[in-house]
């Protein structure tokens, strides 16, 4: 077994056990905690984080973690775990169903690997280097659509986008498309690769385990992702994202955000 497969595997079962702590969590009293920047934090995203890291460095002791509750661990090896154990925390607290665990995977700070699990549906994405992505058992594909007129847009939450720049490129994208949909969160980017909606735009409210996850969901289904400048999404990413189903409605939609400079 390749070390990809190894770590695949050991995803997999990663997210089928976060899925039974969120699930069980979700259902029961939700106590809800506030971190110093104002985001929700449960104690469903802290057990399911311990729970990764313990798993993680049990089998693959040389690689690197990065997550959202407990930040990062450096390893000696070229992979890291990038690991946001609730992504879209703020729904859950709040009883709503859109919420995700994402896993990524990084060598030497390339996105790799990536895995969307929506534990309320029972529904996952899955995604490594050169294998395309995995709607449940199938391969799924991008739709391929070119035309910014006629693109399913996914836009985030307009309270994410807060920089002037970004604030007016939202503007002008949340005019775009012949469908829009709002606060998609991670399940968005899942869509994206299965065909249904055509464009993503995230705002600045981004970290690395908000983005790594989705990078190869999105590019082994056909898709392109990017931060707003066109520049590929690394480990060290932040911010404002953009991920489009095929390269000419990229260049498009970047057209339209035109961030100066």
């Amino acid at each position: 077994m390749s070390e990809i497969d190894r770590i695949l595997a050991a995803a997999l079962a990663l997210a089928a056990a976060a899925a039974d702590i969120s699930a069980q969590a979700w259902r029961g009293a939700l106590a809800v905690r506030y971190k110093p920047d104002g985001t929700s934090l449960t104690e469903a995203d802290l057990s399911i984080e311990s729970m990764w890291r313990e798993c993680i460095r049990r089998q693959f002791p040389s690689h690197g973690i990065l997550g959202e509750e407990y930040g990062a661990d450096a390893g000696s090896s070229a992979f890291t775990w990038v690991l946001d154990p609730i992504d879209g925390t703020r729904q859950f607290a709040a009883g709503l169903l859109n919420f995700a665990s994402l896993i990524g995977v990084c060598r030497d700070g390339v996105p790799i690997l990536g895995l969307i699990d929506l534990p309320a549906p029972g529904a996952r994405y899955v995604a490594a280097e050169g294998r395309g992505t995995r709607f449940g058992s199938r391969l799924v594909r991008s739709s391929g659509q070119r035309a910014l007129d006629r693109a399913v847009v996914s836009l985030a939450n307009p309270d994410s986008f807060t920089a002037p720049g970004s604030a007016a490129g939202y503007r002008r994208l949340r005019s775009a498309g012949r469908v829009r949909v709002f606060d998609g969160g991670a399940a968005a980017y899942g869509a994206l690769a299965r065909g249904l909606v055509d464009l993503c735009l995230n705002g600045d409210d981004l970290d690395a385990y908000d983005i790594c996850a989705l990078c190869p969901v999105v590019q082994e289904a056909g898709g392109v992702i990017s931060d707003w400048r066109g520049r590929p999404l690394t480990l060290r990413s932040r911010g404002a994202i953009l991920a489009s189903a095929s390269p000419a409605l990229h260049a498009a939609a970047l057209d339209r955000l035109a961030l100066p400079g």
